[in-house]
């Protein structure tokens, strides 16, 4: 738009005052100067008229001049400004406002196209400075911009020639990175490996549908994991080839997505993509955190366009939730009372940095802790009150306590693979996690404590100590003697492991290779485990300064070696170990090409079990006695 100048007349020299004292523009289609003086009210809307000029003139005594009155069609245009720069109409309503006016639809477009600027400026005042620009350019430019204003520093992808233009503005923003991954499964598991260990957004980049499906494998991880990730791939240029069933076409693209998605869109502008990317990263990172899918067609990308940036944190929630205080008092008078309480520790501990709350309220209780199914190690293994994981899927499988009669869970998911509830019906159980979509619907909930866990903890340790007395403290620290003697004891029998007859042997035992990893490896270093039913012994996991478990349930294969290169990446000084079975590595091999390119050191350890042990097992286990036992013919082998 050409700057704003004072309206004047078309014979008035530079000596004579204006005719009036309103701003105006040019713009095409707009007529002469004088003719357009109602533009000047555009960012604020109407403004009044001004004053009529006087009937006579110092000068010109006498001499009379006509008010000049509005026209019917500048009356009209005035309004439909001023609801247009109000956001009261659509672009499609100001068109059909200035047709049904009179004026010719290339005018009216001329119109809306001088108005833009002016929209953007006028939105760009209702947000800090600071938190917002406008951005001219590419569609993909401004998606590069967004990524930067919404924290991004690595790009993992493996997309193609139509997100050109992406690559074009990479070169003026050295501050995204793209990592180049030569499969899109492994690459995605690179990406949540990122997040897992920094705790900093990524975005993973696929080639339309085909790269799609082959990272849908490591979206159902993170959709099980709940892992913040966010997944973009292009659909077909629209202004040539889209609807055609042409080449790398599917109809519906972002619809395979929503099973395990929590947000999927497609920006049907080239100006709404920062927008779609901001969505895409507020509804992965709001708790219960999950993946997301953006896309678009790929012409957007090469499209220039005028779009608004504005930095993640003006549109996130940040939602860091306090428990109900009541519900609070509840659960620690269950917990005071009770004859054996019990901690299933879940991995909202460690997303939260709540580990050591966690302990502080088991110490008060003198309280037993187990984990169920977590992607981390979530509380200190030497811990006197550490009990074990559960071996199974219901508590009833742990050695010790038999029978409590009150469970806490905080911050587990509590994934489901038996017919029968973790939690007996008998014991009362409180609930205490963000996600509270999935409470209740399947164990019996005497207390639901909806939280962020490190608020919830505070709480609830603040209440615990607000109800004890010195007789209950007694009895605490009588049930922490208790717990102490099975741990001690239990640590005792995992010694006698290293005395069986068969851990010298060759080929070596499995155990016998864990056990030895875990002598040499650092003190902190961080475990990366997709090795099936591998027993980790020794490692003595403690999320408090100590060595890090970064475990997998999503239970699709191939995730371990990419995870780990993510791992790596995002915490360059630490020592980074990757166990997997041979089975999952065949899976997710390419990963190992991004540790060499990247100059990743990861001891990548591969268990050579000679079969899919997990299937090989289960068959067995389903089929006792059967003819594939007698003939041992099998066919994961």
């Amino acid at each position: 738009m050409a700057p704003a100048k004072r309206c004047s007349s078309a014979n008035a020299s530079s000596a004579t005052p204006p005719r009036c004292g309103r701003t105006t523009a040019r713009t095409a289609g707009a007529g002469k100067a004088c003719s357009t003086a109602w533009w000047g009210a555009a960012p604020y809307g109407p403004r009044r008229r001004s004053r009529p000029w006087p009937t006579t003139s110092p000068r010109h005594t006498g001499v009379s001049r006509p008010r000049r009155r509005n026209r019917p069609e500048e009356t009209i245009m005035r309004e439909l400004v001023a609801r247009y720069l109000s956001r009261s109409i659509s672009r499609r309503g100001f068109l059909k406002g200035l047709t049904t006016a009179g004026i010719s639809l290339a005018s009216a477009e001329g119109i809306l196209d001088s108005l833009v600027p002016v929209a953007h400026a006028q939105d760009t005042r209702r947000v800090a400075p600071e938190a917002i620009k406008m951005v001219e350019g590419s569609g993909a430019e401004c998606f590069a911009e967004q990524l930067v204003a919404s924290g991004v520093k690595y790009v993992f992808g493996n997309s193609a020639s139509e997100d050109a233009q992406f690559y074009e503005a990479l070169v003026d923003r050295p501050q995204l990175k793209y990592v180049l991954t030569p499969h899109e499964g492994p690459g995605a598991a690179m990406a949540a490996g990122y997040v897992k260990a920094s705790g900093e957004p990524t975005i993973v980049m696929q080639a339309a549908v085909v790269g799609l499906v082959n990272a849908m494998g490591q979206m159902f991880n993170a959709y099980k994991e709940q892992t913040p990730l966010v997944f973009y791939s292009y659909r077909t240029d629209q202004t040539r080839r889209a609807g055609r069933d042409g080449f790398e076409e599917v109809a519906n693209q972002e619809q395979i997505v929503q099973p395990m998605a929590k947000y999927s869109w497609l920006a049907r502008r080239a100006d709404m993509i920062p927008e779609t990317v901001r969505r895409g990263f507020k509804a992965a990172w709001t708790q219960p955190y999950g993946p997301t899918y953006v896309s678009w067609h790929s012409d957007l990308n090469d499209e220039k366009t005028y779009a608004e940036v504005i930095i993640q944190e003006k549109v996130d929630p940040r939602m860091r939730v306090r428990p109900n205080p009541a519900e609070v008092e509840r659960a620690a008078r269950l917990l005071v009372e009770a004859r054996m309480p019990l901690m299933i520790a879940g991995d909202e501990i460690t997303t939260a940095k709540a580990a050591a709350k966690a302990v502080k309220l088991a110490e008060l209780l003198g309280m037993p802790v187990t984990q169920a199914r977590q992607i981390y190690a979530n509380f200190p293994e030497t811990h006197p009150l550490w009990v074990g994981s559960l071996p199974a899927a219901r508590l009833a499988a742990l050695d010790f306590p038999k029978n409590p009669d009150v469970v806490i869970n905080v911050g587990n998911k509590l994934q489901h693979n038996s017919p029968q509830p973790i939690v007996a019906r008998e014991a009362k159980f409180i609930d205490m996690r963000i996600d509270s979509w999935s409470m209740g619907n399947v164990m019996n909930t005497e207390v639901p404590l909806v939280a962020d866990v490190a608020y919830g903890l505070d709480d609830l340790i603040a209440a615990v100590e607000g109800l004890v007395t010195p007789a209950l403290r007694k009895k605490a620290q009588e049930r922490a003697q208790e717990v102490r003697r099975f741990s001690e004891k239990a640590k005792t029998l995992r010694a006698l492991v290293a005395r069986n007859p068969e851990w010298n042997r060759n080929p070596m035992l499995a155990d016998r290779v864990t056990s030895e990893i875990a002598q040499f490896a650092d003190k902190d270093a961080i475990i990366v485990h997709e090795a099936g039913s591998v027993v980790l012994h020794g490692f003595d996991f403690n999320p408090i300064g100590g060595r890090e478990l970064f475990y997998y349930y999503g239970a699709h294969l191939g995730s371990g070696v990419g995870t780990a290169a993510g791992v790596k990446l995002a915490r360059p000084n630490q020592q980074v170990i990757c166990l997997v079975g041979d089975g999952s590595f065949v899976f997710g091999p390419t990963a190992l090409w991004n540790m060499a390119r990247l100059e990743l050191p990861v001891i990548t350890v591969v268990y050579n079990n000679h079969a899919y042990g997990g299937p090989h097992s289960r068959v067995i286990e389903k089929t006792a006695g059967g003819k594939m036992v007698q003939k041992r013919q099998f066919v994961h082998d």
